[in-house]
C-alpha cells in the first residue's frame, strides 16, 4: 500500500513482550481466523461469540464499495444538479465520525458542496450551524445505526422545523437517512418522506462503518475521488491478509498496541500533523470502544499538544501520522528523543489523503487484533447504555418537574460553581476548616494521581477556538507539571467516542467535568425539552454513571461567560500546580 508503517524496534522487556505477541499471534493464526471471522480468536462463550460474529461485515468493505460507486456518484450529481452548497450531517460517534475526518482532511471537489458535521447538544453550536450558511441550500444527512440517538433526532426535528418556518417547498425533500433496516430511523424517513434512505449492512457496527454508507455518502457528496478510495482500501485489506508479519502494517501496529498495554503503557498517544488531526479523532473512539472494557483498555490521548519527552509518563506508548506534504519535522524529532527513552514509537506516513481509506482499514484491523491481544471483544460497548439511561431517568423528571437533580452546589468562585460526590467531597476537604477554595479543590483532584493514571476533561461547552486554545493550554500545563496524561473531549460527542472506556476501561481515571449553563435556549420541536436541559441532562447522567463506579469526577459549573469562566479555572490550575510536588 501507498502509506507506510514503520514499527521501530525498542530496548527490553517491551520488544520482548512485542516479538512473543507476534509469535503468539502467527501461532494462533490470528490473521487467517480473522479473515474467516472465527469469533473464538476473541472469546469462547457463546453469547459473545453470537455478537461478535454481527459485528464483522467491515471486512467486506472494501470490495462493498467498489461496488457502491456508481450509486453513490449518481445520489451526489442529483444532489449538486438542484444547488446545494452545503451538506450537514447529522450524527454521533460512529456515525458521524468518519464523515467528521473528511470534512476536515479532505477539501470538496469543484462545485461540490462544502461538509459539515453537527454532533452537540449545545444550544450555541446548533445556533452557529444554523447561522452559518443558507438553510435553503443546506442538505441534511441524518445518520444513526440504531436510528434511536436522541441527539441526531432532535437535531432533524429541530432542522426540519427551521425549514417550514422559512417556507421552503417539501422540505422532507433536503433530507436523506444512513441507518440500518428496520430502525426506527428507516421507519422515520419513510413515512415523513425523505428524499432518500441508505440501509446500510447491519452486520457493520458504528465504529468500523468509515468505508460504509455512513462514511462514503458524504465522500460522494464531497466529490471525492471513490475509485481513489475503494483502490486504497483494496490495497489495504490485501497487505491486512497477509499472515507475515514483514508485510502486515496492520498485524504489527495491533501486536504493538496489545503488547504496550499489556506491559503496563496503555496510553497510545497520537501525534499528528495539524491536517491529519481529525484522524485521531476517529482513531479515538474506534480504539477506546473497541477496548476499554471489563477492566481492562488501550487509553488515547488524543490532541493533547506536543511537549519535550521528559514531560512525558512511562506509560504511554506513541502513534505518529504524518502526511508526505506536510513538513513534520518537529515530530520526528520527538520521536527520536523518545525512542532514546525506550518508548514504543508507531509512525505512519500517509503519501496522500486518499489513502484515508487504507489508513481507516488498517486501524480497524490493528484494533481487532489488539483485542484478541487483550481477550475482549473488541465488538460490543456494554457500558455505553449507563449514561444513557441515566439521562433518559434525568430528562423525565425534568419534564416533571422542570428542573434537573442537580443537588446543591458545594462552593461558589466567582462564577464557579463546585459540585462533588459526598465520597468524593470528604476526600478532597478532610482536615480543611472553613470554605474550600477552587485553587485547593483543584489541586487535591491532580494530587489523588498515582502512577498509571490519567485526566480526563469533560467539557460540555460549544466548541470554538477560543475553547480549542484554552483547553490546548489547560493540558499542556498539567502534563508538563505532573507528567500526567491529559484527555479533553466535547460532550455529548465524547459519550460516543470513549465514554465506554471512562466507565468500562481501566480504573486510572480522574475527571473534570466543566459544564455551562444556556442562557439563550431552543426548543426542541415537539418535546418539553430543551436542547439546553438536554445537555445538562446527559452531563449529569455521565456524572452518575462515573460517581457509580467510584470514579474521581468533580463537577465545575460555568455559570457565566464560558470564557471567562474557563480563564476563572485556568488561573486556579495554574495557582494549584505550584503547590503539587512535582515528578
Amino acid at each position: 500500500m501507498s502509506a507506510r508503517t514503520s514499527i521501530n524496534e525498542f530496548p527490553g522487556g517491551l520488544e520482548t513482550a512485542y516479538r512473543a505477541t507476534l509469535e503468539s499471534l502467527a501461532r494462533e493464526e490470528a490473521v487467517a481466523r480473522l479473515l474467516r471471522r472465527d469469533a473464538s480468536l476473541w472469546k469462547q462463550d457463546p453469547g459473545h461469540q453470537k455478537i461478535i460474529l454481527n459485528r464483522l461485515g467491515w471486512l467486506s468493505s472494501p470490495r462493498w464499495l467498489e461496488s457502491k460507486i456508481g450509486e453513490l456518484t449518481a445520489f451526489a450529481s442529483e444532489i449538486r444538479s438542484e444547488g446545494f452548497t452545503r451538506v450537514l450531517l447529522l450524527g454521533m460517534g460512529g456515525s458521524s465520525l468518519a464523515a467528521d475526518v473528511l470534512a476536515e482532511v479532505m477539501a470538496p471537489s469543484p462545485g461540490a458542496p462544502t461538509l459539515e458535521v453537527l454532533d452537540s447538544t449545545d444550544p450555541a453550536a446548533i445556533r452557529a450551524s444554523e447561522a452559518s450558511h443558507r438553510l435553503d441550500r443546506t442538505f441534511f444527512l441524518v445518520s444513526s445505526k440504531s436510528g434511536r440517538t436522541i441527539e441526531t433526532l432532535s437535531h432533524y426535528r429541530y432542522f426540519r422545523a427551521r425549514l417550514e418556518e422559512t417556507g421552503v417547498a417539501d422540505p422532507a425533500r433536503r433530507f436523506a437517512a444512513i441507518t440500518d433496516p428496520g430502525s426506527a430511523l428507516d421507519r422515520l424517513a419513510s413515512e415523513e418522506g425523505m428524499r432518500r434512505v441508505f440501509l446500510n449492512p447491519a452486520d457493520i457496527g458504528g465504529r468500523y462503518s468509515a468505508l460504509s454508507y455512513f462514511g462514503m455518502v458524504p465522500a460522494a457528496l464531497l466529490g471525492l475521488n471513490l475509485k481513489a478510495f475503494a483502490e486504497s482500501a483494496a490495497r489495504a485489506a490485501e497487505a491486512c491478509g497477509d499472515p507475515d508479519p514483514a508485510r502486515n502494517d496492520a498485524l504489527r501496529l495491533g501486536a504493538l498496541l496489545g503488547a504496550a498495554a499489556r506491559a503496563g503503557r496503555d496510553k497510545l498517544t497520537l501525534l499528528t500533523v495539524p491536517s491529519l488531526r481529525p484522524l485521531g479523532y476517529w482513531i479515538e473512539q474506534l480504539v477506546a470502544e473497541s477496548t476499554g472494557k471489563e477492566g481492562l483498555g488501550i487509553v488515547p490521548v488524543e490532541g493533547e499538544p506536543p511537549g519535550f519527552a521528559r514531560y512525558y509518563s512511562e506509560d504511554r506508548c506513541f502513534a505518529c501520522l504524518t502526511l508526505a506534504s506536510e513538513p513534520a519535522a518537529e515530530l520526528v524529532q520527538l520521536g527520536v528523543e523518545l525512542r532514546q527513552t525506550g518508548a514504543p514509537w508507531i509512525e505512519i506516513g500517509l503519501s496522500r489523503r486518499a489513502e484515508l481509506a487504507g489508513e481507516f482499514y488498517r486501524w480497524e484491523v490493528a484494533t481487532a487484533i489488539a483485542g484478541a491481544v487483550l481477550g475482549i471483544d473488541p465488538f460490543d460497548e456494554p457500558n455505553v447504555q449507563e449514561s444513557k439511561d441515566n439521562t433518559a431517568t434525568i430528562l423525565a423528571q425534568i419534564e416533571k418537574t422542570g428542573a434537573a437533580p442537580e443537588g446543591e452546589s458545594r462552593a461558589r468562585e466567582e462564577d464557579i460553581l463546585v459540585y462533588a460526590s459526598d465520597k468524593l467531597w470528604d476526600r478532597l476537604t478532610s482536615r480543611t476548616p472553613g470554605h474550600p477554595s477552587l485553587e485547593m479543590l483543584i489541586g487535591r483532584l491532580l494530587a489523588l494521581k498515582r502512577s498509571g493514571d490519567y485526566l480526563a476533561i469533560l467539557a460540555y461547552v460549544e466548541r470554538t477556538a477560543g475553547t480549542e486554545s484554552a483547553f490546548a493550554q489547560l493540558r499542556r500545563e498539567i502534563r508538563d507539571a505532573i507528567r500526567i496524561p491529559v484527555l479533553q473531549g466535547y460532550g455529548p460527542r465524547f459519550l460516543h467516542s470513549i465514554g465506554q472506556l471512562y466507565k468500562g476501561g481501566p480504573k486510572t481515571g480522574i475527571f473534570l467535568q466543566i459544564t455551562s449553563s444556556a442562557p439563550e435556549d431552543l426548543p426542541i420541536p415537539g418535546s418539553r425539552i430543551t436542547f439546553g436541559k438536554l445537555k445538562l441532562a446527559q452531563a449529569l447522567g455521565d456524572l452518575q454513571a462515573l460517581d457509580a463506579r467510584g470514579k474521581p469526577a468533580l463537577r465545575l459549573h460555568i455559570a457565566g461567560s464560558v470564557a471567562q469562566g474557563l480563564a476563572t479555572i485556568a488561573q486556579a490550575v495554574e495557582r494549584a500546580l505550584v503547590a503539587i510536588p512535582q515528578t
